[in-house]
């Protein structure tokens, strides 16, 4: 296995006429991201600004803004699923690095697509063996900080701070679970999940760049585009549920070798589909942006039991479980229901979303519970509504019933009526939803998570 190191991987390691990735018509080599990224971090170094988000689905535009950004000493903002207004300032961050324009935006918006337009791709014979140019000499600060948002599952995002030498821990913590890709050649990374999540970010962006391997810079969204894209080559997938799950098995699958999936669960059914249409199983990423990767498992559509990664441990304190891991300064209090069976565990359950009002905690999750269990109800999402300077619970229920969808409005008054003396029976009255929406499916982002911002906006 190659070394983790990050400058080295930018500017030393590595052949400047090496293949770096590709994309539908386009190659790029080490050479192309050392001269936009150095030629980029000089333009932001002449900046005044200090936090910097970085929105794009491309991988290479989003490798060489985030190379750029640690280089020229630029705090690096990952907004995940976080919906942020562009049209007035905002707290987290003083400009924004994209690969689209944005009308009324108040935050600079540095298009990178534009900026680095007249940096031109250089053909293999164009490219000299060795480097000269384009070298940045002086190494990245390791403490250079990196900043995400956790999806924000009762309405509020939360900052994680993480720096440039932890990530570079992060894949030296994986070399167990992908050291066997090292024997295979002409790998290529292909992913269905942004690069602006910690996941994404690991294991579609770092992993293949440290570790030397091709990726692809698009962002498959759909079957077919994997499929079609695939042929003829030995694809590393970096997935999550909300693709995995409606696969396509009349598609004729190309050669899969290993498939990530993390973020929200992954039913049997869903893992013995893909298993089938593939041969290759699912390997689970159990953990989260803040305690980073805790176990995995192969998921083929038996339930499986996640082994922790090297070094990771678990404690109980009285009624409290405990992680310890080499990735965390310190302990961290676990909120989900683990079940062990010697060093292997079983995750019944993810943390329960708690909130408070009127002095009594109200569990958010449990209102989900009953609310799925009502016929004609398939799946829920409370969430606390401020009004007025006063918070109420909202929910917002997918449903089926053309009754209620199409805004019968006796129909689905008398439906809201039974749902709340439903849950009168089981819950406090402060807990009973005040504010009731009904959609179709529920919306995830590509990693399979609800958006909670986005059904927020249903209640304004």
């Amino acid at each position: 296995m190659t070394t983790n190191n990050f400058h080295q991987a930018v500017f030393l390691r590595r052949s400047p006429k090496e293949v770096l990735c590709v994309d539908k018509d386009k190659t790029y080599h080490v050479y192309d991201l050392q001269i936009a990224v150095k030629a980029f971090s000089v333009y932001l170094s002449m900046s005044d600004f200090k936090k910097i988000a970085i929105y794009t689905d491309d991988a290479y535009l989003f490798l060489v803004a985030f190379s750029a950004c640690i280089y020229a000493k630029k705090e690096v903002i990952l907004l995940g699923s976080m919906h942020v207004d562009l049209s007035v300032e905002n707290e987290y961050f003083d400009a924004l690095i994209s690969d689209r324009n944005f009308d009324n935006a108040k935050i600079p918006n540095l298009n990178i697509k534009e900026l680095i337009k007249e940096i031109p791709l250089r053909s293999i014979d164009e490219i000299p063996a060795v480097n000269h140019d384009a070298v940045i000499t002086k190494k990245p600060d390791p403490e250079s900080k990196i900043s995400f948002f956790t999806s924000g599952s009762t309405g509020k995002s939360k900052k994680i701070e993480k720096t440039l030498s932890q990530l570079e821990k992060d894949i030296l913590h994986l070399e167990d679970l992908t050291k066997d890709l090292d024997e295979h050649k002409d790998l290529i990374f292909m992913a269905s999940v942004s690069p602006c999540h910690l996941y994404g970010l690991t294991f579609r962006v770092l992993l293949p760049f440290l570790r030397s391997f091709v990726f692809d810079t698009r962002f498959f969204k759909y079957h077919e585009e994997l499929c079609d894209n695939g042929v003829g080559k030995k694809v590393v997938f970096v997935s999550s549920p909300a693709i995995l799950k409606k696969i396509d098995r009349s598609l004729k699958c190309p050669k899969i070798i290993f498939t990530l999936s993390a973020g929200a669960s992954l039913s049997n059914q869903s893992a013995k589909e893909y298993y089938e249409w593939s041969s290759c199983p699912i390997t689970e990423i159990y953990g989260s942006t803040e305690t980073n990767f805790i176990g995995h498992r192969e998921a083929k559509g038996l339930l499986q039991m996640y082994t922790p990664f090297k070094g990771v441990t678990f404690k109980k304190q009285d009624d409290a479980l405990y992680l310890h891991s080499p990735l965390l300064k310190e302990p961290y209090l676990l909120d989900d229901n683990i079940v062990f069976e010697g060093d292997k565990f079983i995750v019944k359950s993810r943390k329960d979303k708690v909130v408070k009002l009127s002095e009594n905690r109200v569990s958010l999750t449990h209102i989900e519970q009953l609310s799925v269990q009502i016929e004609g109800i398939d799946d829920a999402v409370a969430i606390p509504v401020e009004k007025n300077s006063r918070t109420h619970i909202g929910v917002v229920l997918a449903t089926k019933s053309a009754d209620i969808l199409n805004s019968d409005e006796e129909k689905r008054h008398d439906f809201v009526k039974r749902y709340r003396e439903t849950l009168k029976e089981q819950i406090i009255p402060i807990a009973i939803p005040r504010y009731i929406r009904f959609v179709k499916q529920i919306p995830v982002n590509s990693m399979g998570k609800k958006v909670v911002t986005e059904l927020m906006e249903m209640f304004k």
